[in-house]
């Protein structure tokens, strides 16, 4: 389980990651090809090397790649439905009608 300051600093990450990927897709929603300086300072500090040489569509990947392992999966607990019995005369498969 995660202790408070894990996801505290996990949130942090995130929130940056997801600020950066978001302006990204702007950029990329408006047909722009060149990235601002702090983006790409921004993305340097995260480890991509020469952002500038790299299209937004590929930095947007890699970026929501680097996302991935801070994002949390919810396992949700399917309920068991419940079986009707059924009575072994009407089941036989005699045909009835």
């Amino acid at each position: 389980m995660l202790r408070r300051g894990d996801d505290k600093e996990r949130r942090s990450s995130l929130r940056r990651l997801d600020d950066i990927l978001d302006t990204l897709e702007q950029l990329n929603l408006h047909d722009r090809t060149e990235l601002t300086h702090g983006l790409a300072e921004s993305l340097v500090l995260l480890g991509v090397d020469d952002p500038y040489s790299i299209p937004i569509p590929q930095l947007i990947e890699r970026v929501w790649a680097m996302q991935q392992p801070y994002l949390i999966t919810i396992v949700v607990e399917r309920r068991r439905r419940r079986r009707r019995k059924v009575d072994p005369k009407l089941s036989s498969g005699s045909g009835l009608a």
